[in-house]
């Protein structure tokens, strides 16, 4: 049932981002929440099937899971008319995930030595946004999010190894959100191309989806 439903669900989400990005190249904003909020609730409507399929919601903690995608949708929703508010709802989504991680696993000496590596690459690929940040002190809270993203992110992929394989969704979802988030982050301050705008999105979708499959477990 899962694999015929992916079938189903992953195109129609791909669609919702084609149609989102050529919305907004068209400059039609008003109709732009639409497709985009089709793709995030495909994904929600995942997590609320394998729910149902399962009949339970409290192992594992998928309620926390579910409120996170949840919150993702509302974001997807209130950043196209009031992007403070979605911005809220999304940081709201993003802290319900890491309470989970957090409820599952701990810092360990292999994970805090990955945690440096990550936080290496971050700050080699925004070297020049930290250089910048001279002038201006205040950008260096910049790094307080991408210190975060990439502590949930080697907690999320230590959870196979500890707690069992059903875990990889998480890990493999985990990564893949951190790395849509990396590449928005440098699109913030440097243009990109369409494709790379249409690759972050892609990965955020795919990594939402990933924890939406943990419902199924």
């Amino acid at each position: 049932m899962l694999v015929l439903w992916t079938l189903f669900a992953v195109p129609v989400i791909g669609t919702g981002i084609l149609l989102h990005r050529k919305l907004q190249e068209w400059e039609k904003k008003d109709w732009n929440i639409l497709p985009k909020c089709l793709s995030t609730w495909m994904v929600v409507f995942t997590g609320v099937w394998g729910l149902c399929q399962t009949e339970d919601m409290h192992t594992m903690g998928k309620q926390w899971i579910l409120s996170a995608l949840l919150l993702f949708l509302l974001a997807d929703a209130l950043l196209e008319v009031k992007f403070f508010w979605g911005m809220g709802a999304f940081a709201a989504g993003h802290i319900f995930l890491i309470g989970w991680i957090l409820s599952k696993s701990r810092f360990y000496l292999a994970e805090i030595i990955l945690w440096l590596i990550l936080m290496g690459i971050c700050l080699f690929l925004f070297r020049e946004e930290v250089k910048g940040a001279r002038e201006n002190p205040k950008q260096y809270a910049m790094l307080l999010y991408p210190a975060v993203l990439m502590g949930m992110t080697v907690l999320a992929l230590s959870l196979p190894f500890r707690l069992g394989k059903e875990y990889g969704w998480i890990a493999l979802g985990a990564g893949l959100f951190a790395v849509s988030d990396m590449m928005v982050g440098k699109s913030f301050f440097h243009e990109q191309t369409k494709g790379i705008h249409y690759l972050a999105l892609g990965l955020y979708y795919s990594g939402i989806y990933c924890f939406a499959l943990m419902m199924w477990m």
